[in-house]
């Protein structure tokens, strides 16, 4: 296969308040340890928003490129890989740079698409599913029967409902508007609770108190978290891993921490770095995809090309929690 020298590839806007620009840079070929891939599909997050905009410190890469999952196919090997991959392989890819039509990758960041997934089915396959197999792996560490999850009607807490029900783990699921109420609850959800409603912190402390809900999963953040915290039994924790109020945690209570309560951060990102290290990253996505199919399937609601990433990003934000918008890059 011949391989061109430049490709398109997608960064960060470089002034605040700005768009992700596409700039075309040179093709380099893998090292030791690496692959080359074609990317066939990338989804958009709110993470991948995030980190397009003005909070790059997520990184230590400077310009960094966009996007951190998606499919496609090996198209070139370098030498002594830690796994073993071979031109024409079909790949999930966990690695910077996916809403480009290359990525080069350490063996470790790619797994083999299983069975016979689509490319667009394997797209969507790290930043939801493995944060919530790492939930769950968080539940078991502390043997916790019941949790919260204060975004209920997203994506991944729809992975949730499903994982946690497999697991036997009782989950009560915060929406922010009434008529996500139903929705969620045709997913199978326990619980699910409107935070608009006026009796919403007095029915969510007698929930948790209720089901022992020791455990929460917080993507919200600002006085939220403590609203949270302020609800679950005493020596609970809450996990904060996502900002979509802000990024600081306000009016967090003393009294609550007095407790024995307490607040953490949990991205996926330094804990698979971490996993990486340990030796152990290639089986736990070996795990988690193997629940692609069902627990952690995506809805996939409309594919752009990358040349129409302004468009994708307008449609992603008109249509939270309906399902994953991908990027074609190629």
């Amino acid at each position: 296969m011949t391989l061109p020298e430049t490709f398109k590839i997608v960064y960060p806007a470089k002034e605040k308040g700005g768009i992700a620009r596409i700039e075309e840079v040179p093709l380099v070929l893998p090292g030791v340890n690496q692959v080359l891939v074609k990317i066939e599909f990338a989804p958009l997050n709110p993470s991948d928003l995030i980190t397009m905009g003005d909070h790059g410190y997520f990184f230590d890469r400077n310009p960094y490129p966009c996007g951190h999952e998606g499919s496609g196919t090996v198209v070139a090997v370098g030498q002594n890989l830690k796994n073993p991959f071979k031109v024409g392989d079909r790949v999930h890819v966990a690695e910077l740079g996916t809403y480009g039509q290359y990525v080069l990758a350490e063996t470790e960041y790619i797994s083999p698409i299983l069975g016979d997934l689509s490319f667009e089915e394997a797209a969507s396959h790290y930043i939801n599913p493995a944060t919530v197999y790492m939930f769950g792996q968080k539940l078991d560490e502390g043997k916790h029967k019941a949790a919260i999850h204060t975004v209920g009607a997203s994506a991944i807490g729809r992975m949730m409902i499903r994982y946690f029900k497999e697991k036997g783990v009782k989950l009560i699921n915060i929406v922010r508007r009434e008529e996500l109420v139903e929705e969620v609850k045709k997913e199978g959800a326990d619980y699910v609770l409107n935070s608009s409603a006026p009796d919403f912190d007095k029915t969510l402390k007698e929930l948790a108190e209720k089901e022992n809900a020791t455990i929460s999963f917080d993507a919200i953040g600002n006085e939220f978290t403590n609203r949270v915290l302020s609800a679950q039994p005493n020596g609970s924790i809450c996990y904060v891993y996502g900002v979509l109020e802000g990024l600081e945690l306000q009016k967090i209570s003393i009294m609550e921490l007095f407790k024995g309560k307490s607040v953490s951060a949990l991205l996926i990102f330094p804990y698979v770095d971490e996993l990486k290290k340990k030796g152990v990253l290639t089986q736990y996505f070996n795990d988690v995809h193997k629940h692609l199919p069902t627990a952690f399937k995506s809805n996939i609601l409309k594919v752009f090309p990358v040349s129409e990433l302004k468009e994708a990003l307008e449609y992603f934000n008109a249509h939270p929690s309906q399902g994953k918008v991908l990027l074609k890059p190629n």
